[in-house]
């Protein structure tokens, strides 16, 4: 008898163990969806027929920022990089600051970025770095303006900035600076820059917009660097981006304003819509509009998903929606 049960016990351990060792599998996706046309005009509601009963179900609808295709993209070819801004003088001598050449604008793509707080160590990383001056290519008011131009807010002009940008992966700056033997009286708000924008547009129609507002006295979107003089420096406000002056000075001033890093071509990854989770009861129908003619590929993403695994089925629609 004790022989007998040891036998059993030793049944019940192996059952035991076999069982925690069989490994867990994922269920194979069960899941299609039809259209019943593949033309449609845009007064049109596409219906989906899906059936089967994934856990999730994500939709692709082939438009900007909802194609499938693009899901890991996080770079784009071709586009502009679009740069304005307006410009104030409050003084004549700002006006002749911008002709004289001591007020420019520069980009730089080999710019560290990296600030240790002391204006000579700074000022060293800036001048190191490869400036391009792009102040001509923008619209400037200069001494031909005179009295009449005095706190009038002149427009740059757009200005494609795309062909400063030798290497995708690497970041862009934008620099005003101030340099001068000497500074005259430029007033409270002296050269004021206001209105600036910044953003890249690519063929497909999507556009990134930077943030360049100033947002507030203590900026985060602009770094002012006194590289000498500390007498004269930029400023900020919730808008503008001003290097005043009230009192002349004859040493030699050289001052900074820089933009944070920008990528022109980053894109962000298109992402799906999600139509059902694991929660859900099955889906059978899905109706979307489309709001622009042309031929999209339409893309249902259905997955089964566990702790110990996920399985996935794609299923893809090519549709012509017309006028």
């Amino acid at each position: 008898m004790k022989n007998k049960n040891n036998i059993l016990v030793l049944s019940f351990a192996c059952s035991v163990i076999l069982f925690s060792c069989k490994k867990e599998t994922v269920d194979e996706v069960d899941f299609d969806v039809t259209t019943a046309a593949k033309t449609y005009s845009l007064k049109d509601s596409v219906f989906f027929k899906m059936s089967g009963n994934p856990d999730v179900i994500s939709f692709y609808s082939g438009e900007i920022g909802n194609n499938y295709e693009f899901r890991n993209r996080t770079s784009k070819e071709g586009g502009t990089f679009n740069f304005s801004f307006q410009s104030r003088g409050e003084t004549l001598p700002c006006f002749d600051a911008i002709s004289s050449g001591a007020f420019k604008v520069l980009a730089s793509q080999n710019f560290k970025g990296t600030y240790s707080g002391t204006p000579s160590v700074d000022s060293a990383a800036l001048n190191s770095a490869t400036w391009t001056d792009i102040t001509s290519r923008f619209y400037l008011p200069s001494s031909s303006v005179g009295a009449a131009g005095i706190n009038v807010f002149y427009n740059s002009n757009e200005v494609d900035l795309i062909d400063l940008v030798k290497t995708p992966s690497d970041p862009i700056y934008i620099a005003f600076k101030y340099a001068a033997p000497t500074t005259p009286v430029l007033g409270p708000n002296g050269i004021t820059i206001g209105s600036l924008s910044l953003y890249s547009s690519f063929p497909d129609g999507s556009i990134n917009t930077f943030n360049v507002v100033p947002g507030s006295s203590a900026s985060t979107t602009w770094k002012i660097i006194n590289a000498a003089n500390p007498t004269n420096a930029w400023i900020t406000s919730t808008s503008y981006l001003k290097f005043p002056n009230v009192t002349a000075t004859t040493a030699y001033s050289e001052e900074w304003i820089v933009s944070n890093a920008f990528y022109p071509k980053t894109a962000t990854p298109d992402k799906g819509v999600p139509i059902k989770n694991i929660s859900n009861a099955p889906v059978q129908k899905l109706a979307y509009k489309f709001s622009k003619v042309g031929t999209y590929n339409i893309t249902f993403v259905a997955s089964n998903n566990r702790d110990y695994g996920r399985k996935e089925l794609v299923k893809q629609i090519s549709l012509t929606i017309t006028p």
